[in-house]
């Protein structure tokens, strides 16, 4: 998998850095010829994708956004879009007791397990399914 990475925030945090490698790590263990692009926003721009989107005029934490369609330059399948509010992640981090970095990773992972088609809006039954997913990916991370 390939895993494309935009700052619509400010990049200069070291954290970042570490994020963007704990990612691309990632993306080496899972083999498909798959492009997932991830951005990291400020609660201002996820709010305003919220209230397009999803009819919500707040921020959240993460959105996720299928596409599943073959880039024609690389013959990739852009599986689907992730977008992390690092404001919120970090509110988030700090109410948890946890480093900024680790939220983000977490974060991602939520988002990613959006996109092979789990929602835990859709019943207990699935939130298990997406609670088990999501330990599952987030043990790629240790």
């Amino acid at each position: 998998m390939d895993i494309q990475i935009s700052f619509h925030y400010r990049r200069t945090d070291k954290r970042f850095k570490v994020v963007r490698t704990s990612l691309k790590r990632f993306a080496l263990n899972i083999k498909t010829s798959s492009r997932i692009y991830v951005a990291l926003v400020s609660d201002k721009t996820i709010q305003k994708l919220n209230a397009e989107f999803l009819k919500k005029d707040k921020p959240t934490n993460v959105m996720s956004f299928e596409m599943n369609q073959r880039e024609p330059e690389s013959g990739l399948i852009v599986t689907g879009e992730i977008i992390i509010s690092v404001d919120t992640a970090r509110k988030e981090a700090l109410n948890a007791g946890i480093p900024l970095e680790q939220r983000l990773i977490e974060l991602f992972v939520h988002g990613y397990v959006h996109l092979l088609g789990l929602d835990h809006t859709k019943g207990r039954a699935e939130a298990l399914k997406m609670k088990k997913k999501e330990r599952y990916f987030l043990q790629m991370f240790d």
